[in-house]
């Protein structure tokens, strides 16, 4: 669907990992999350009032039986672009800013 963005791991007593991961579309609209799981056909819609972080935790514990070890990790290649990207478009705005005052 999508780039993930956030991996959300629990295991089951038996010790077997089960990962729900969120997905950024960008194509779409770049804050447009899908919530998919990496081992059933599970994508629900987002048209709700809960949270994303409560339905993946739910899923995973409901469906699959895993409420042990839980880890909420971001991806690490979206986690270093926002960080170099995040100061460019600032110092891209404060030039901006700079060049529209001295009109």
């Amino acid at each position: 669907m999508g780039t993930p963005v956030r991996h959300f791991t629990a295991t089951t007593p038996d010790g077997q990992a089960f990962t729900v991961d969120i997905e950024r579309d960008f194509r779409y609209d770049p804050y447009r999350d899908f919530v998919v799981c990496a081992h059933c056909d599970w994508s629900p819609s987002l048209l709700t009032t809960e949270r994303i972080t409560d339905m993946a935790w739910e899923h995973l514990a409901s469906v699959h039986g895993a409420d042990l070890g839980r880890t909420d990790q971001e991806n690490e290649g979206f986690r270093k672009a926002r960080l170099i990207v995040l100061p460019i478009v600032a110092v891209f705005l404060i030039g901006l800013f700079v060049y529209l005052q001295s009109y």
